[in-house]
């Protein structure tokens, strides 16, 4: 029985990348001029981010 290692290397960069993205995303739901679907295409972005992230074997970002 085998069990694959985590790998915290790469949870700690979608960590950073997954800040940036929510502070980008803030401030784009506070900006008139970004549009709904300029939101939607961020939140996506943020969902497949915090996807790969959970995919690294990192159970949260406190592990890092």
């Amino acid at each position: 029985m085998s069990a694959i290692k985590p790998n915290y290397r790469r949870a700690r960069k979608l960590a950073l990348e997954i800040e940036a993205l929510r502070v980008t995303l803030d401030e784009a739901i506070g900006d008139p001029t970004y549009d709904t679907d300029d939101i939607d295409e961020l939140k996506a972005e943020l969902r497949d981010l915090e996807r790969e992230f959970f995919l690294c074997g990192v159970t949260s970002e406190y592990e890092l």
